[in-house]
């Protein structure tokens, strides 16, 4: 069998809403799960980041009370936003202790951000980083932490921070600093442009679409190429455009980048009712009602068999780290499942 790390997606978001309809799964829960996860054999657990969009508990605080209850499994965000938190000093020195805490353990999925656009543009706002320059913001706060977390004494003057002769007094536990992931790609879906298939945009195309930038802030900034929502054939032509301009533009080895998928995947012999739990889930997470196409794109359906099946291709796509979001009303319930049945044939 393929040679695939499979992780858990554990949604801080879920513990927010999920309480709230009296399903069992709040913060504390979610360490629960975490524990689980790592007894069960998984790779990592993750959590993700977002302030109005998809409001959720804060991942720094959710991933060190993860770290404290556990002791192998890799923490992971997914994703966070670094360039929303306002002083690369003290990012880098929260993310310092984590790592330390965990021993070693941290794993940074970062990434830009989505949700709906006049939410989007709130939490940029707030934070004092316009939406329309957040790339920007994005690319200079993770250079600024390697820089800091790297060099014994930095100065820096950009567009977004500015500072002299700064030392943050320790480093990392990892050397030279935590992984850091950066996410990259877009679904268009029939609904329209987005993440997740909101009609904010309209377009004829349907499709993964990875722009020249992103593929740019990947191939320079990154340890891994986080994504979701694609087919494997879209994966491999990516990843493999991803690795060449890292080559060409960058001077940097091809197997310097790592390669993560992320997608739901759920256990069950019964699609119907499979399709209904997810669906409940996904509307709830974004608090609008997500089109049947984007949630096929997002989700692997299926028994056993049929969920192997289908993520095979991903393990020959090129992927390292399978990273599964469990979605349902039951995350435990569903975790087992994916334990028991799938996790065997990848490891």
């Amino acid at each position: 069998m393929a040679n695939l790390k499979l992780g858990i997606d554990l949604h801080n978001r879920a513990s927010v809403f999920m309480p709230e309809q009296g399903y069992d799964y709040g913060i504390n829960r979610l360490v629960d799960l975490a524990v689980l996860c790592e007894d069960l054999g998984f790779y990592s657990a993750s959590v993700g980041d977002s302030l109005l969009s998809k409001p959720r508990y804060r991942s720094i605080p959710t991933m060190t009370a993860m770290a404290t209850k556990t002791s192998e499994i890799r923490i992971t965000s997914h994703i966070l936003m670094p360039h929303l938190y306002n002083n690369p000093i003290l990012l880098a020195q929260e993310l310092a202790t984590l790592d330390e805490l965990s021993n070693g353990r941290v794993t940074l999925g970062c990434g830009i951000g989505a949700g709906k656009s006049d939410l989007v543009a709130l939490e940029h706002d707030l934070c004092g980083v316009p939406r329309k320059r957040r790339g920007k913001a994005f690319d200079e706060m993770l250079t600024v932490l390697k820089r800091l977390w790297t060099e014994e004494e930095v100065t820096h003057h950009g567009e977004f921070w500015n500072f002299d002769d700064v030392k943050i007094g320790f480093q990392p536990r990892q050397d030279p600093h935590p992984p850091l992931w950066v996410a990259a790609g877009t679904y268009l879906s029939s609904a329209g442009t987005g993440n997740f298939g909101t009609t904010e945009h309209e377009s004829d195309q349907v499709g993964f679409k990875l722009a020249p930038a992103p593929k740019d802030r990947v191939a320079r900034l990154a340890d891994g190429w986080l994504t979701n929502h694609c087919t494997p054939e879209e994966l491999k032509e990516s990843l493999k455009e991803i690795r060449q301009i890292a080559v060409d533009k960058y001077g940097r080895s091809p197997d310097s980048l790592k390669c993560i998928y992320c997608t739901g995947v759920y256990v069950s012999s019964d699609l119907e009712a499979a399709h209904e739990d997810v669906q409940w889930f996904q509307d709830n997470y974004h608090a609008m009602k997500i089109p049947k196409d984007t949630i096929e794109r997002w989700n692997i359906f299926g028994n056993p068999d049929e969920c192997i099946e289908q993520m095979m291709p991903f393990a020959d796509a090129g992927v390292d780290v399978f990273n599964i979001c469990v979605r349902g009303r039951d995350p435990f319930q569903r975790t087992k499942d994916i334990a028991k049945y799938i996790l065997p044939a990848f490891s």
